[in-house]
């Protein structure tokens, strides 16, 4: 059962988090960057979900960067 997401937040698909110290790393990478006002990561689930304005490729670079694959934004 997946956690209520906030109205103001952007889910995207992230691949190859195995741990929560994969998550921390994709969190730390993202919250680095200007604009982003919280991330959560969910190895099982695959997801990154943030809140706050950014651009996604701004977002895509950080994930790629910590060595994880950013798949775009979930439906």
């Amino acid at each position: 059962m997946m956690s209520a997401v906030p109205s103001d937040a952007t889910v995207y698909c992230v691949e190859g988090m195995n741990c929560s110290h994969c998550e921390a790393s994709v969190e730390n990478a993202v919250k680095a960057i200007d604009g982003i006002e919280s991330a959560k990561a969910s190895a099982p689930a695959k997801t990154l979900t943030i809140t706050g304005q950014a651009d996604e490729s701004a977002i895509r670079c950080a994930v790629d960067k910590a060595g994880f694959t950013f798949k775009g934004r979930m439906q």
